[in-house]
């Protein structure tokens, strides 16, 4: 636990080796009160007591006591300071680290299990650097210490007072090793039960509509008595090897008593020792069942910063040191090929989008036409072949500059929970009001947020709940022209819209690609008629490229999709 501490601390380990240092201080001021006792009891118990001497001694306990406070506060605010900064920083890197992998990351993992590690298991680890660490710190320092002014008393009682604790370390490893397996097993189901949770949740409509609610939902069932069950398994099957780990400790006393009887009624140990040891066996094995009590939750909290520091050191896509800035946009493909788990998605792909122009993606679903958006966006490396932007590969190049210079617009249009001026706003975080009015306007939206109760300040939701979808689409659109970059990406911007709203979405689009290097995803084919050029991926290739008039006029696969979407237009529900 203490590795892992150090490894998420980042830029505060100077703060947690102050918090450290002073923690150790505190427990030695914490000891040397027994040492003063064993004194001040050698002196009660002479011949002729010097009750000055007793005095001195005594104001030296109560002065070990103060510092003893004083820098257990020194310590808190250090460790709390610590812990605080440490977490702060903490969520900051990792929303950092993860905005910067690949978007593989995020499709090998379930949402809820991102959220878990995000949310709780970051929440279980805040009580680490602030209280369990100086505990962990505490529990390993005072004992030491006191067992070395034992052995300086008497070797014989103090190998005695210690002779119990190798067995109960080895109790506690056996256990600790079963813990970090049942913690492990906890931390995935509570990661599955939160996923079966959001799922519930975002599919509540189609769960209600085909009557699977509460226990007709298997899936969330299955999930909610798995949790219950990992919960459980962490309690009873630990407990044994618990409860010896509590006798051995206890038994510890007994063998004290047992040895100083032995030596004191042989005559070779005093009563003042016999009765330091007795009071000292205590103190030597509190601070060890201090950690015994939250030996569980420290586990838990061992699983989390291990599920943390995964994520952390998942490697991101690698920067460049050099940031050129670029004048020209044209695109080009040469020879790209990527696969995703075992499936080669792209083949070969090669073509060229100059600068200013229009050009249309078409195929079937899974042909690999969004893989090809995603791949300009660098959401993905490709794993042989080049993406060149002005002729620059975009490896070359930091992300961050990559992304400044591309739009997109998504099929399935996510918006934040916030404001409607501020979502627009995600596109350019300096905008001002007049000119995220002025982009509502030309994404044909302005007329409808004027209607809503707060205007442009209204709420809308998480996803923009409140919205319809042709809404939700026209402030994307908004959002993209705020920001205003060089290269458009729309990704079946009109796909589930209605006919009134496609056309404003239509003019909405015509607003944004002006003098813009425009790439477009589309499966109505009547909206692409007037590209520039239109490739036709199938099976991860360009099986056919060129205008619109001049692939009518072959036959292959683009004129037959035109020709089945013109039979659709004709299409009506008929009684049989």
């Amino acid at each position: 636990m203490i590795k892992k501490l150090f490894e998420i601390a980042g830029e505060q380990k100077k703060d947690l080796r102050k918090g450290t240092v002073l923690t150790v201080i505190e427990s030695l001021f914490a000891g040397a009160p027994l040492f003063i006792l064993y004194l001040t009891l050698n002196e009660l118990f002479s011949a002729s007591i010097d009750t000055q001497k007793v005095m001195f001694m005594v104001i030296g306990m109560g002065a070990c006591f103060v510092l003893q406070g004083i820098f257990f506060y020194w310590a808190s605010i250090v460790n709390n300071k610590a812990g605080l900064r440490i977490m702060s920083d903490l969520r900051i890197r990792l929303g950092e680290h993860i905005r910067k992998l690949s978007m593989g990351f995020f499709s090998d993992r379930e949402t809820g299990d991102l959220n878990n590690i995000i949310n709780q298991d970051v929440k279980n680890i805040e009580p680490v650097p602030s209280h369990f660490y100086p505990l962990l710190v505490a529990a390993i320092v005072l004992p030491l210490f006191i067992a070395s002014f034992l052995f300086f008393i008497d070797w014989r009682m103090a190998l005695a007072t210690i002779s119990v604790i190798p067995a109960a370390l080895i109790s506690l490893k056996v256990s600790q090793n079963i813990l970090k397996r049942l913690a492990k097993q906890r931390a995935k189901s509570a990661s599955i039960a939160n996923s079966r949770i959001i799922e519930y949740v975002q599919g509540i409509s189609v769960i209600k509509a085909f009557n699977q609610t509460g226990s007709g939902f298997k899936k969330f069932e299955v999930a909610m008595a798995d949790y219950k069950k990992t919960n459980v398994d962490l309690v009873v099957k630990v407990a044994p090897l618990l409860v010896a780990f509590q006798a051995i400790l206890e038994l510890g006393i007994a063998i004290i008593l047992l040895c100083g009887s032995y030596l004191f009624l042989g005559g070779e140990l005093s009563l003042t020792v016999f009765l330091l040891f007795l009071v000292l066996g205590l103190r030597v094995y509190a601070p060890i069942q201090n950690i015994f009590e939250y030996i569980a939750i420290m586990r838990i909290m061992d699983a989390s910063m291990e599920r943390v520091l995964e994520v952390l050191n998942r490697e991101p896509l690698p920067e460049p040191d050099y940031d050129p800035e670029l004048d020209r946009f044209e695109l080009e493909f040469k020879d790209v090929w990527f696969r995703y788990e075992d499936t080669d998605v792209l083949k070969g792909v090669s073509f060229t989008v100059p600068q200013n122009t229009i050009t249309a993606l078409v195929g079937p679903s899974g042909s690999g036409k969004t893989t090809i958006a995603h791949l300009i966006a660098r959401f993905w490396d490709v794993d042989s072949g080049e993406i060149l932007v002005d002729g620059r590969n975009i490896k070359d190049m930091k992300t961050d500059r990559l992304l400044s210079y591309i739009a997109m617009v998504f099929q399935d249009v996510y918006l934040f929970n916030d404001s409607i001026v501020n979502n627009i706003r995600f596109g350019n975080k300096d905008a001002t009001k007049e000119e995220v009015i002025a982009a509502a306007k030309a994404a044909q939206c302005h007329e409808f947020i004027e209607k809503l109760p707060d205007g442009y300040d209204t709420i809308i939701g998480e996803g923009g709940a409140t919205l319809s979808g042709g809404e939700r689409q026209r402030i994307a659109i908004a959002r993209a022209m705020l920001k205003d970059a060089p290269i458009v990406i729309l990704d079946e911007a009109t796909a589930y819209v209605d006919p009134e709203n496609e056309i404003l979405i239509q003019g909405a689009i015509n607003s944004l690609v002006r003098s813009k290097t425009l790439i477009i995803i589309a499966h109505r084919l009547s909206t692409i008629t007037t590209a520039d050029q239109i490739l036709v991926i199938d099976g991860g290739k360009v099986i056919e490229h060129g205008r619109h008039s001049e692939l009518v006029s072959r036959d292959g696969l683009y004129k037959r999709f035109w020709e089945k979407r013109q039979k659709a237009r004709g299409w009506k529900i008929t009684k049989v």
